[in-house]
């Protein structure tokens, strides 16, 4: 199990004018959120195991389905 220290120093945790300059660009601050927080996904035409396991289903379901007429 993890041990954690309590940090007793009042230490002053206002942000540097550089820092606030840097984040001052929201569209920029959020594209560069969305990037690292949202995976990109694949459509499906692009994504060759699962067009192959949903087209793999789908025969056996006409298969399936035609037995049973």
């Amino acid at each position: 199990m993890r041990k954690f220290t309590l940090n007793k120093e009042q230490k002053d945790l206002t942000p540097t004018q550089q820092q606030v300059d840097r984040n001052r660009d929201f569209t920029r601050l959020h594209h560069e959120y969305e990037r690292l927080t949202k995976r990109g996904k694949k459509p499906l035409y692009k994504d060759p195991k699962l067009f192959l396991l949903l087209f793999l289903l789908g025969i056996i379901l006409l298969l399936v389905l035609l037995e049973n007429s």
